[in-house]
């Protein structure tokens, strides 16, 4: 790591923290602690949640009570940034995801002496059903919130084009694509049912995860197949009253145990009906897995099809039954090996970091 001369103070600010965002901010957490020391490094996360981050001491997280509507999470991320730059005096504050972006910038965006703000929507919201209402309704607030915000990071050449199209400023925006570092294998020993072929699903139980499409796909393979499913119900979760025999349901798990589930499975499966990046493909790759997705956002930048996996339709059904069956031991053992050298040449996060560290000290230069 080369040495900065100057530590900045950082506070990165998350309202949700599962999946892969919460993968993405622990890489962030551990590196910027080590280049200039944890008591420099403070990250605001939800209460219900701060566990699932080891990179930074207790004494660098701040919490909020989690446990209420979404409007009232957002005022309590107001407040608590309201106190904790008072007493800090942040040099960049970190945004991650539309929620936090909307409580930081909304309120204290456009104040004069507001530390510099970098926003990473981890996905554009706006990004599922553009002819939605709703949608249109994102959009707009997103061009506002855009002129109170230093930069924004585009974690994959998909997410620069949707803000493009969707009439962001492109002075704004920077391309800084997902990385992780990688990581020694786990000791951890899972236990699989033995002649099956082995599965693994991990996301939020929601209808952007495809949740409802993988429990369908399980039910058709039967006996010959299991799986184990790592996540929980979420915002926006579907109505599943049971999960088949052959899927097991592990609720949330630290990275650690996550990567020992990733090690020993023979298939990730990703059928994201729409997806940002899609980080677990990712650290599925790393662990030199074959990744079944769907060519929704970034997954294709992610996913060849044919060489380190396959990619499918969203809310295909039959296409992801027929390729999660369809995988013989030599394509696994192929797919599994480019997944590995695909992760080593172009998601390396020494490179991720660097540009995030880079950009922090441009925008303070100026």
């Amino acid at each position: 790591m080369p040495e900065d001369p100057k530590p900045l103070h950082i506070l990165h600010v998350a309202e949700i923290l599962t999946g892969g965002t919460a993968s993405y901010i622990d890489e962030l957490l551990a590196y910027q602690s080590r280049l200039w020391g944890p008591e420099n490094i403070t990250a605001l996360l939800p209460q219900s949640r701060a566990g699932f981050i080891s990179a930074l001491p207790a004494d660098s997280l701040a919490c909020f009570d989690d446990g209420c509507s979404r409007i009232r999470k957002i005022l309590r991320i107001r407040r608590a940034f309201k106190q904790l730059n008072k007493q800090y005096h942040f040099d960049v504050v970190h945004l991650h995801g539309t929620f936090a972006g909307l409580a930081v910038r909304l309120f204290f965006g456009f104040s004069k002496n507001r530390p510099k703000l970098v926003y990473c929507p981890h996905g554009w919201a706006f990004d599922r059903n553009p002819a939605a209402l709703k949608d249109e309704l994102t959009v707009l607030v997103e061009r506002l919130l855009a002129h109170a915000t230093d930069r924004i990071i585009c974690v994959s050449d998909h997410d620069f084009t949707s803000a493009m199209n969707a009439g962001l400023p492109r002075n704004k925006l920077v391309i800084i694509k997902n990385a992780i570092a990688d990581k020694p294998p786990s000791n951890l020993r899972i236990d699989w049912p033995p002649g099956k072929k082995r599965f693994l699903f991990a996301g939020r139980f929601d209808r952007q995860k495809g949740i409802d499409l993988f429990v369908k796909a399980m039910q058709a393979l039967g006996d010959d197949s299991f799986a184990y499913a790592i996540g929980d119900v979420s915002i926006d979760n579907l109505p599943i009253s049971e999960f088949p025999d052959n899927i097991k349901i592990t609720g949330w798990l630290p990275r650690d145990q996550v990567q020992a589930y990733l090690q020993s499975c023979d298939v990730f499966v990703m059928p994201s009906r729409w997806e940002g990046f899609g980080l677990s493909a990712l650290e599925a790759m790393r662990a030199g897995k074959p990744v079944i997705a769907t060519c929704t956002g970034a997954l294709p930048e992610l996913v060849v099809d044919g060489v380190n996996g396959i990619l499918i339709r969203p809310a295909d059904l039959p296409a992801l039954t027929h390729a999660m069956h369809s995988l013989l031991q030599a394509d696994l053992t192929a797919m599994g090996k480019a997944s590995r050298l695909r992760f080593e040449l172009f998601f390396s996060a020494e490179a991720l970091n660097q540009a995030i560290i880079m950009l922090y000290r441009q925008l303070l230069a100026k």
